[in-house]
């Protein structure tokens, strides 16, 4: 019976490697690479492990029997750490890429195997030899470091399965028959553990190929559907590294998974939400798109702009997620915005340059051949006052020129902008205008602004007032921008729109660039600027689209608008 038994054993040890081999040359679909790798070197290790048991089992001299016997155990120590390298891969964990880890498996691979290999010189690890009776097989007596190694291997084989044990638990893939088939690599304790109790039954060898040859067969042929479907494609190394915040949503928007900063972009998601539509409504609506979307998010009253990139997470044809990235692109967003406008003002400026230089040569060639005709018939006082309007002509150029040169330089982004306090703004300009208006500032508040350019935008207010011929101005803060207003001569519609245009010549062509420059100077702030039409007073207009820090203060009547 025991002679039946012992060729049993070598037929399923021989059986198990050929199928782990087989298996192995089958390879596997898995769509992580180093997933695939420790998979194929968990079998090749195996499939040699399981021969060389069936060697030792055949083998007719004692030497033979033993070296094979300390082949088999070098070969069967290597088997954790691939098992370990795959269980880390295939549960989306970054410990195998690790090098401290790398470094500290293999010094105690080494190591033991350095033990293993001078046995005949130290004897502690075991002691073996052939017998004879009632078979001929090789007996072995483990050693205090055989226990040593056999508790490291099983240790190690532990953390693997604690890694699927996590993924199983949180996995909607998983199957109690998949799990099966992970369990059976760790099956070979019945025998090993029946091998120690009683010799006569079973020869004390390793019994652990026949497990992973289970597993081999039954995850690449049997279960493999399952198999990939519970796969963490998307590492969890790159969920919790990324910059941006990782989204793993089911087929209807429940989330699966996340890492930390997707808890930061979306506050909602600690707090217990589930569902994509109740934390990120904006999301929501467009990540089934599959292309990349911008997305404004309200952020404690800020908009703020998420750029979501999508994925679809599918299984031969079956659907089971989407993957989706977020990222907050707020600044980089802001600044196209900041570009396109600059873009805009170019134009705007190409244009007024254009027009002013051209308007203003013309006129001065005009009164220049006028006073040379005027000379030419002894008319010196006519001529000498054509030459004069050719003169203010050509120091309007020079003007013009200054003009654009100081939007040009107030238009750049100089410096952050900040919260700026109101009135002080406002009476600082008016300090260092050469306008003569009477400035008064109604509201207290803060605007956020880059302070060089939003004083470079009431001084030039200040001076279309002075041109309008207006003695005060009024400046007024808003809940979105401010409002300014005049008492001059010209109301919005002597121009309305056109008063901010810069080929315009509202409402004279002597009103120069300052309400243009004012408008351009708003864009840059993300601001918009708007006449008042319905103001007869002079020329009011309304800048609205700012970030105000209102200070508390009387309410506005019912139905009046702040900024009318």
């Amino acid at each position: 019976m025991f002679v039946t038994a012992l060729w049993w054993l070598v037929g399923l040890f021989a059986l198990s490697g050929a199928a782990c081999f087989a298996a192995a040359l089958h390879g596997s679909r898995l769509r992580n690479g180093d997933g695939r790798r420790g998979l194929r070197w968990l079998l090749i290790l195996a499939g040699v492990w399981g021969f060389l048991q069936a060697g030792v089992l055949l083998a007719g001299e004692e030497s033979t029997a033993v070296a094979l016997y300390v082949l088999a155990l070098i070969a069967g120590f290597a088997t954790p750490f691939a098992w370990l390298y795959f269980a880390s891969a295939y549960a989306g964990r970054d410990y195998h890429r690790r090098p401290g880890y790398r470094r500290a498996g293999i010094a105690l691979y080494v190591a033991v195997v350095a033990l293993k290999l001078t046995n005949p010189i130290h004897g502690h690890y075991f002691e073996a030899s052939l017998r004879t009776e009632p078979v001929r097989r090789l007996v072995v007596e483990e050693g205090a470091l055989y226990w040593a190694s056999l508790a490291a291997a099983y240790l190690l084989s532990g953390v693997g399965f604690y890694l699927l044990y996590r993924l199983f638990k949180r996995s909607e893939g998983s199957s109690w028959t998949l799990a099966g088939v992970f369990a059976a690599t760790g099956l070979a304790v019945v025998p090993n553990a029946v091998a120690l109790a009683d010799p006569s039954l079973l020869p004390q060898l390793s019994y652990e190929p026949l497990g992973v040859a289970v597993f081999a067969v039954g995850a690449v042929y049997l279960v493999e559907d399952t198999f990939l479907a519970v796969e963490q494609t998307t590492t969890r190394a790159f969920v919790e590294r990324t910059a941006g915040a990782v989204l793993v949503l089911d087929t209807e928007g429940r989330l699966r998974d996340h890492n930390e900063r997707a808890a930061d972009l979306f506050p909602a998601i600690p707090d217990g939400e589930e569902r994509i539509e109740e934390f990120a409504p904006g999301v929501a609506e467009r990540y089934r798109t599959e292309a990349p979307a911008l997305v404004d998010v309200d952020d404690a009253g800020r908009t703020r702009t998420y750029c979501v990139t999508s994925e679809p997470l599918a299984v031969g044809g079956a659907a089971f997620g989407w993957a989706l990235l977020v990222q907050d692109v707020t600044a980089i967003e802001r600044q196209r915005e900041q570009l396109d406008r600059h873009e805009e003002q170019l134009r705007d400026m190409a244009g007024a340059i254009a027009h002013e230089l051209r308007n203003s040569v013309a006129v001065a060639d005009g009164h220049l051949a006028e006073a040379e005709d005027r000379l030419g018939e002894g008319e010196a006082a006519a001529a000498a006052e054509s030459v004069d309007v050719a003169r203010r002509r050509v120091a309007r150029i020079g003007g013009v020129v200054e003009d654009l040169h100081t939007l040009a330089r107030y238009a750049r982004d100089v410096d952050e902008s900040t919260f700026v306090d109101f009135e002080a703004a406002v009476t600082d300009a008016a300090a260092a205008s050469e306008a003569d208006v009477e400035v008064t500032v109604e509201g207290d508040g803060r605007i956020r602004a880059a302070p060089t350019r939003l004083k470079q935008l009431f001084k030039n207010a200040f001076e279309f007032a002075a041109f309008n011929e207006a003695t005060a101005v009024t400046v007024t803060l808003t809940d979105d921008g401010f409002a300014v207003a005049d008492d001059g001569r010209f109301t919005g519609d002597d121009g309305g729109e056109l008063l901010f245009e810069y080929e315009s010549a509202e409402p004279s062509a002597e009103a120069g660039m300052a309400l243009p420059n004012v408008r351009a100077l708003g864009r840059v702030e993300g601001w918009s600027v708007e006449p008042d039409r319905g103001y007869d007073a002079g020329v009011r207009y309304a800048v609205r689209g700012a970030t105000v820090e209102r200070d508390s203060g009387p309410e506005p009547a019912p139905g009046e608008d702040p900024a009318a």
